[in-house]
């Protein structure tokens, strides 16, 4: 918990800077409005707009803009987008955070000298200290805005590497597989490298945006494999778009599926949920519960029978998550085997998957389109 909690502190050298550049424009506009006060310049008091001491209240705002443009300034959103580098963007929004928690002590410090040098009257104290809470607050918004800008970036960051990886690994991939593995594919294994490589770079995020981010990437990636394998397959885009190009491109869903490629596909799921265990985000593998239940239900014996209408209650207790129209688009990409195939088959390790001829599954498929989700 302690590396986390210095982590989180982690900032570039130019953070410090930064302040100390935000600090001296400060004082150079107290400077300037005390020198005009002296001069006989009078800096109205404006209780409308809750500016306390006029002088010190353009002196606030003065910060606070400079605040605001120090916090876009520290980034470089378009260059990091296109380099892709998460580390890059995860520090710029430490720094930012850096920035952010410097606030406070920047305005007491100012604050401080203001009342020092007496650009500060006693009679307007406390309203010049109210105002000065609300231009520090409005500067905390400007930071806010800027992290949060930076949070969608690292995501838009490693949701196009995901889809990169995703569109590269499976776009001529075969799940007619005929035969049952007994271990994940490898794009799984490629796609979980790439986010336990990603999460390792989050250290100076805080908690809740590196929590964030984890749900945001394990979701996208169930989110792609779950329309992959349940939207229709449409031939005409099949025949049009190459397969496997970039992240430019969109991966056509699965086209034909049988038995054995649901049932890897199982075990793919149970790698991911292994992952997302791993890395101590409570409830990370819930991600995969309609992926989960999808794989499961479609390889499970007792399919067709909590596929019934008067079975509905058991099919909803057993696969909360399951939706038939997603399993209708499935049955109609099922490759189903032949009657000889089928008895070899059930003589295997892996007999107790579901297997299905190509009558079982026309005769499932008018099941399922013959209810209402």
């Amino acid at each position: 918990r302690q590396n986390r909690r210095e982590e989180f502190y982690t900032f570039s050298k130019s953070v410090p800077e930064v302040v100390r550049s935000i600090h001296a424009r400060g004082i150079a506009s107290a400077s300037f409005a005390l020198s005009q006060e002296e001069l006989g310049q009078v800096f109205a008091f404006s209780s409308s707009q809750k500016k306390g001491s006029g002088a010190a209240g353009y002196v606030l705002d003065c910060v606070e803009e400079c605040i605001s443009v120090a916090a876009v300034g520290l980034q470089d959103g378009d260059a990091m987008l296109e380099e892709g580098s998460v580390s890059k963007a995860v520090q710029t929004m430490a720094n930012i955070a850096a920035l952010q928690h410097s606030l406070p002590r920047l305005f007491g410090t100012l604050m401080r000298g203001m009342c020092h040098v007496g650009l500060i009257r006693n009679d307007q104290l406390d309203d010049t200290f109210a105002y000065a809470e609300t231009t520090l607050k409005g500067a905390d918004k400007a930071c806010d805005a800027q992290v949060g800008h930076m949070y969608n970036l690292v995501y838009e960051i490693c949701r196009g590497k995901i889809d990169s990886h995703i569109n590269f690994a499976l776009g001529n991939f075969q799940w007619v597989s005929k035969s049952a593995r007994d271990m994940p594919n490898a794009y799984c294994e490629g796609i979980i490298q790439y986010l336990r490589m990603t999460f390792s770079q989050l250290g100076p995020m805080d908690e809740g945006s590196r929590f964030g981010l984890h749900f945001s990437c394990c979701g996208h990636v169930a989110e792609r494999l779950v329309k992959l394998l349940t939207d229709p397959h449409i031939g005409e885009y099949h025949n049009h778009h190459h397969h496997g190009g970039g992240a430019d491109e969109t991966l056509p869903p699965i086209a034909r599926i049988d038995a054995y490629g649901l049932r890897n596909m199982c075990l793919d799921v149970q790698e991911f949920e292994r992952f997302a265990d791993e890395t101590g985000v409570p409830q990370l593998s819930e991600c995969f519960n309609e992926l989960k239940c999808l794989t499961s239900a479609m390889v499970d014996k007792d399919l067709p029978r909590l596929l019934m209408k008067e079975y509905a209650t058991d099919r909803r207790r057993k696969y909360p998550f399951l939706n038939m129209e997603k399993v209708g688009n499935i049955l109609e990409k099922y490759v189903g085997m032949g009657l000889g195939d089928k008895l070899i088959r059930s003589s295997t390790k892996h007999s107790e998957i579901l297997t299905m001829e190509k009558k079982e599954v026309n005769e499932l498929l008018r099941l399922v389109r013959s209810q209402d989700n």
